[in-house]
């Protein structure tokens, strides 16, 4: 693991740690670059996560008409058995229907009657079994194409928190070299906020190091695999701590809203850090902008605990990248790929990492 070290206090002149410095900050400035070029991908994968949909919903729609062929059809093929079923002929009724003719030309007529009969049974039972074949199908479609835009979502989100974590600890250098150039007054002042963000950088690393989900998935947690749930895009009513109450419903006001990534705020929209930052901060307390942050200011707490108001923490492998509002009721309130939804925590405890509390609340 690799730990923030230092800097050597040995260069000659101001002269050159200022030239460190700049090259730092240089780092810094290209990781924002990479930051936000990270974002722009994302509103790129939001913009087909939409077209998508389309699709999916096309898909859905295909697969309601299939299953309405295969339940209409059954009923044919269940009637056609009943009726054979009971008659009490030990004959079949369609060689029956032969041999009762009157005529030559009555059996002819008899006969491609019957085998009419046979050959369109025929084609309803191959009918179904298509059908039946293309429903299974369609199924296994959408569910792949799920899965594969859900793991997108994923990836992008350990790929910012690494970012995050390198932008952390060049920070953390870069005030090093400033702590070195100022004078005793500001000197003092960079000293404490230096030590603030060492503690916060290594803090981070080794969170982002940190694998909460073995390959074999969250064992302890169970899963049902699938997607995130559209969730419930009404307003939860609650009871807890007046500023769990107040928190909850200023996030309720944007249910429904899409998720923006890197959004910290109505007028741009919200990622999942960004909707708790903002209802906690409007309920008069102030969180940090990510959620692997905002889970190492948190007081853990055992899920038999948690309370409404509370924050709940999820990780796809390593690191923290996901946080909800923990609602009780196994539910929460969150921003995630299909914007900000009430859901319950079914499908999330596979990626579950724990609760957090909000200090003075609950």
């Amino acid at each position: 693991m690799y730990t923030v070290q230092p800097l050597q206090a040995e260069a000659a002149t101001s002269k050159e740690m200022t030239q460190k410095k700049i090259k730092i900050d240089k780092k810094i400035k290209k990781l924002n670059k990479e930051i936000k070029d990270l974002k722009e991908k994302l509103q790129e994968k939001t913009k087909e996560y939409k077209v998508t949909q389309k699709s999916l919903k096309k898909v859905n729609e295909s697969i309601t008409e299939t299953e309405k062929r295969i339940a209409s059809r059954s009923e044919i093929i269940d009637d056609r058995l009943k009726a054979y079923q009971n008659h009490d002929s030990a004959v079949s009724p369609y060689i029956e229907a032969v041999l009762g003719s009157d005529s030559l030309t009555d059996l002819v007529s008899r006969a491609v009657s019957v085998k009419t009969i046979i050959d369109a049974d025929q084609t309803l039972l191959s009918e179904q079994e298509d059908d039946k074949q293309k429903l299974a199908d369609q199924k296994a479609e959408l569910e792949e194409t799920k899965a594969k835009l859900q793991k997108q979502f994923q990836q992008m989100q350990e790929e910012e928190n690494a970012l995050e974590t390198k932008k952390a600890e060049n920070k953390v250098k870069s005030l090093q070299l400033k702590k070195q150039i100022a004078s005793k007054k500001e000197e003092e002042r960079i000293a404490k906020e230096l030590k603030e963000k060492e503690k916060e950088a290594q803090k981070l690393l080794e969170l982002q190091n940190t694998q909460f989900i073995s390959n074999e998935g969250n064992a302890g947690n169970g899963s049902n695999g699938g997607s995130p749930s559209d969730g419930d895009q009404s307003a939860p009513n609650v009871s807890g701590s007046q500023i769990a109450i107040e928190a909850i419903a200023e996030a309720s006001n944007y249910l429904g809203t899409s998720y923006v990534w890197g959004g910290s705020n109505p007028s741009t929209g919200f990622d999942c850090s960004g909707l708790t930052q903002w209802a906690f901060k409007k309920a008069g307390y102030s969180l940090p902008r990510t959620a692997a942050q905002q889970y190492l200011a948190t007081k853990k707490i055992d899920r038999s605990s948690a309370k409404a108001g509370d924050l709940v923490f999820f990780s796809y492998g390593s690191g923290v990248a996901h946080v909800g509002i923990y609602l009780g009721d196994n539910k929460m309130l969150d921003s995630q790929n299909n914007g900000v939804v009430v859901e319950t925590l079914d499908w999330w405890n596979q990626y579950l990492v724990g609760f957090g509390r909000v200090s003075g609340v609950n």
